[in-house]
């Protein structure tokens, strides 16, 4: 279970030395009297700030309203005044202050919080759901035939059963077929890989246990691990798995999208969670299509008030229509990722420490995401999420 304490969308307690983003700890929030109370908005534009700046920072100490801090780092100040800058030149803060032990930073009201693009949107939806799906360099990440669906690659964890690993394989061969070669040590390894790529899907799901492996089948046996870990590490075939990822399941959450406006064309989806929790749906369990017929019975008897409440019945209804030990999971996750904060189904909770990117925001352009007009931004996203060079700090 999550070991914060929340109150609202305060971290107000709980394990110090739980981290509530890749770089900072409940601990260090704490106040002089031992009590924490600080915004998740500003611990999002700290970490943020911190990747801009590209080395630690340390925190001094937060205002007892939860929304400024300061902080101090071994770099020069002016390295940490501009980072912090360039984070108040998106809006994220309001003010910057130089004080006797370090910069304050102050974030906006959150209901002021400025808008992100699309292209921030679909890094922070791919950020968040691969983060469920896998650990570590995740465009490395291969999973044996665990759950029968045979091996699971990248960062979505395409694969032989769903049919969705051996076109993104294709997509590598086409654009670098020596590329591809070279991450096989052995050439007759190599030959036996383009003929699993070849052969029927039950044949591919029979060779991919023959080399799974470990408890439960989710590692995956040498030479044929490390290949899929070359193959992880070329910066060309990350920036095509990024991208083919984003095409693919940004198009099946616009359809949701679209499926839900059907129901209710008085509500517009284009808030941040909302989206994410829609992208995290459509990655795990393709479509709402199974659940249509609960979700608009659920519409029409509640009347959603909002795109949060009309979003919440869909991905609910949805995680009820998968197989009885995941439905929990699957409702925790979507639930989770529309609040912000972890959420307990039936003594399951799904979190990631890529929570902290779920930020109360708008998305603007999202009717491009719908038409499906999205080069600019997933050219962008590509290249982002292949080197780690965030476009969101």
């Amino acid at each position: 279970m999550w070991s914060a304490d929340w109150d609202g969308e305060f971290v107000v307690g709980g394990d110090g030395n739980l981290r509530l983003t890749p770089s900072f700890r409940l601990k260090e929030f704490r106040q002089a009297d031992g009590k924490v109370r600080v915004h998740r908005e500003l611990v999002s534009a700290l970490q943020l700030m911190r990747d801009r700046l590209g080395t630690s920072l340390s925190m001094k100490r937060t205002a007892p309203d939860g929304f400024s801090a300061v902080v101090s780092s071994a770099d020069p100040s002016d390295r940490l005044r501009a980072a912090a800058v360039a984070i108040r030149d998106r809006g994220i803060f309001t003010t910057i202050d130089i004080e006797a032990d370090g910069l304050g930073v102050r974030i906006p009201p959150p209901d002021r919080l400025p808008p992100l693009g699309l292209d921030e949107a679909l890094e922070t939806a791919f950020s968040v759901t691969a983060a469920f799906e896998t650990s570590g360099d995740k465009f490395q990440q291969i999973t044996g035939n665990f759950d029968g669906a045979g091996l699971s690659f990248g960062p979505a964890q395409v694969n032989f059963g769903s049919g969705t690993l051996v076109p993104l394989f294709r997509k590598f061969l086409a654009a670098d077929e020596p590329g591809v070669r070279q991450c096989f040590a052995d050439p007759d390894d190599y030959d036996d890989f383009l003929r699993v790529l070849a052969a029927p899907v039950a044949q591919q799901i029979q060779w991919a246990n023959s080399i799974s492996t470990g408890r439960g089948g989710h590692d995956v046996v040498e030479p044929w691990r490390s290949c899929f870990q070359a193959i992880g590490r070329v910066p060309l075939f990350r920036e095509i798995t990024a991208e083919s990822i984003l095409s693919d399941y940004g198009a099946k959450a616009a359809r949701a999208i679209r499926a839900l406006a059907t129901l209710r064309p008085d509500i517009t989806i284009d808030r941040l969670r909302c989206f994410c929790s829609l992208y995290d749906l459509v990655v795990q369990q393709g479509s709402l299509d199974k659940a249509w017929p609960a979700i608009a019975q659920r519409v029409t008897a509640e009347r959603p008030a909002g795109q949060f409440d009309l979003v919440r019945i869909a991905v609910e209804e949805r995680g009820r229509k998968a197989l009885a030990q995941w439905q929990a999971d699957a409702v925790s996750r979507r639930v989770g990722i529309l609040k912000g904060v972890p959420y307990t189904v039936d003594d399951r909770q799904r979190a990631n420490i890529s929570f902290y990117m779920l930020r109360d925001v708008r998305v603007v352009n999202v009717d491009r995401l719908l038409a499906g007009t999205l080069s600019q931004e997933l050219q962008r996203v590509r290249v982002a999420l292949a080197t780690g060079n965030t476009l969101l700090a």
